[in-house]
């Protein structure tokens, strides 16, 4: 397809991965950020990939569109990537962790030829790597060293010492490595052989391109402010619209002013609610999810029995997450108030809203505790997003063979957590770390009388107590000799919340002047570390040991 504009023309293809990195060059340009994606990501890509081709090996699997500018260079098909560069770098990736898994022949020859062209003097063709990198020479190194080479994606010690790395891309890049490694170690040779073929033939991008620079950027910012025509929910809606017949304006109405009040958040609700019907991971778009897995399995009619679903548990959402419930807890609001603030994804909302639909605001508060300690204790123990999902899944499942709240909560399976691995992951270094903050947002929750409902912070900070670059003559180098700074600077009990952004030039103060001028005035909502913090003369190891452990003791039981 190609539409012709007063500067070019803007051409649309579909091509599968062994077409994209046999025949085309990329070019990252400087302006675009660094590689961010980390281990969840990496997982649900493989996941999908490795489902798709477990359950549709012989369909394609589209993996999403690249905008491109066509550089025009006569010697190569080369263009710079405008949008998808994260998905062609983690491709990029895949392709050599693939490779190292493999003594077929055939497959390390085709997937090397995917990344790294060798050079050839007698046929005047020069070294080139698939993927250049602009301006990023350690990225250029890193990739050299860790990728072009069969058997590189294997030196797990050396992509470990990356892991610490200041530079973003290379730091990603290594933790992504060992993820896929650490995913296809669990898997027979043979099969890896057989998803190579599937990733190389059947996974399928849309790429986009113009030899125009303007055109190229216009077509980037179109597609990133979600301007293609109709999405999923446009076409769900539809599809169940056309379905009635009478009084179609009116349940198209319902529908509108769903998606008006809950605006970008529509499609994720709609997400919610084929969660609750479906009790699995979702696999494929909104639409195909609702037409594969809920209409052709008859969990639902299309039609007005679907927009009367979706409008029920409309009331359940702005029950329970909007507390328009006003017979809710202070209790309940809080604890949702710092899981909507601090945690990674919203997959538990669904249990959350299936439970309250069966069994009302029985047991409630009860439940939510539960849930909300399974799911963050999954999140800090490292397990996979899709881990994760398959857990909230199981507790979907369990609240419709429940009769009762009382028969669903004691299944203590369903909510068991290795206490003592948490205990050790939060016993240690904890600042920098993705839960680092919801684990503080908790204890203030736990500290709480939960007398009066906390609003939602505009500005949440976390700061050190021991700053992390004490001055030589103050009182913490006094205090604390250099190991013992090495221990606690990072640690739970060295760390409070503040309602407003930190202030460099307060941070280094010693403990009273700091107490009297920044922690008084600027923590009084985190109630909980004020209290401590207000109530000790003095910063030292011996407080900060009793503090941890009054932490922990109160986090983990």
């Amino acid at each position: 397809m190609s539409t012709v504009t007063e500067q070019g023309s803007i051409e649309a293809k579909k091509s599968n991965v062994a077409t994209i990195f046999e025949r085309f060059w990329f070019i990252i340009p400087e302006y675009q950020r660094s590689y961010v994606w980390e281990t969840d990501n990496i997982n649900d890509l493989l996941d999908d990939l490795w489902y798709a081709f477990e359950n549709k090996r012989d369909s394609e699997y589209f993996l999403g569109s690249l905008v491109l500018r066509d550089l025009n260079n006569t010697s190569y098909k080369e263009f710079e990537v405008l949008d998808g560069q994260q998905r062609l770098t983690t491709l990029f990736m895949l392709l050599s962790v693939i490779r190292d898994t493999s003594n077929n022949q055939d497959l390390l020859d085709t997937y090397s030829e995917m990344l790294f062209q060798k050079k050839n003097i007698f046929k005047g063709i020069p070294e080139r790597v698939r993927i250049l990198y602009k301006i990023r020479d350690s990225v250029e190194g890193f990739i050299s060293e860790s990728l072009l080479n069969n058997g590189c994606t294997k030196n797990n010690e050396f992509l470990r010492s990356k892991l610490n790395e200041e530079n973003t891309s290379i730091k990603n890049m290594a933790n992504a490595i060992i993820t896929m490694r650490k995913f296809f170690d669990s898997k027979e040779t043979e099969e890896v052989e057989s998803f190579a073929q599937f990733l190389a033939m059947n996974v399928v991008f849309i790429y986009v391109y113009t030899n125009n620079r303007e055109d190229a950027f216009r077509l980037f910012t179109i597609l990133n402010n979600r301007g293609i025509p109709l999405t999923s929910a446009d076409i769900l809606k539809s599809i169940n619209i056309g379905e009635i017949e009478n009084d179609s304006q009116k349940h198209a109405r319902v529908w509108e002013e769903i998606e008006g009040e809950l605006g970008d958040d529509f499609d994720r609700f709609l997400s919610f609610v084929r969660t609750i019907l479906v009790k699995e991971k979702a696999r494929v778009n909104l639409l195909e999810e609702f037409e594969e897995k809920v209409y052709k399995k008859g969990l639902l009619s299309k039609g007005t029995e679907t927009i009367r679903f979706i409008n029920d548990y409309k009331s359940v959402y702005d029950n329970l997450i909007l507390f328009k419930d006003n017979k809710l807890t202070n209790d309940f609001k809080n604890l949702i108030t710092i899981m909507l603030i601090g945690l990674p994804s919203d997959d538990w909302i669904p249990s959350l809203m299936y439970y309250y639909k069966k069994f009302g605001r029985i047991d409630l508060t009860k439940f939510l505790k539960k849930l909300e300690y399974k799911f963050v204790a999954d999140w800090i123990l490292q397990f996979t997003s899709t881990q994760r999902i398959e857990n909230m899944n199981k507790i979907l499942k369990q609240i419709e063979l429940s009769n009762s709240s009382n028969d669903l909560l004691q299944v203590e399976e369903l909510f068991s957590v290795d206490k003592q691995a948490l205990r050790e992951v939060l016993d240690k270094n904890i600042y920098g770390r993705r839960f680092a903050r919801y684990i503080l947002l908790k204890y203030e929750y736990l500290e709480s009388d939960n007398t009066v409902h906390l609003a939602d912070y505009k500005t949440i900070s976390v700061e050190h107590v021991l700053p992390q670059s004490p001055k030589e003559n103050s009182t913490w180098v006094q205090d604390f000799n250099f190991e013992e700074r090495l221990n606690w600077t990072h640690k739970l009990a060295n760390l409070v919340l503040i309602s407003k952004r930190k202030n460099s030039s307060l941070s280094n103060l010693d403990f009273g002047k700091k107490k009297q001028k920044y922690l008084q005035k600027r923590i009084d909502v985190f109630a909980g570390s004020k209290v401590f913090v207000l109530q000790v003369d003095k910063w030292t190891p011996e407080v900060l040991t009793s503090r941890q452990n009054k932490m922990l003791d109160l986090l983990i039981n």
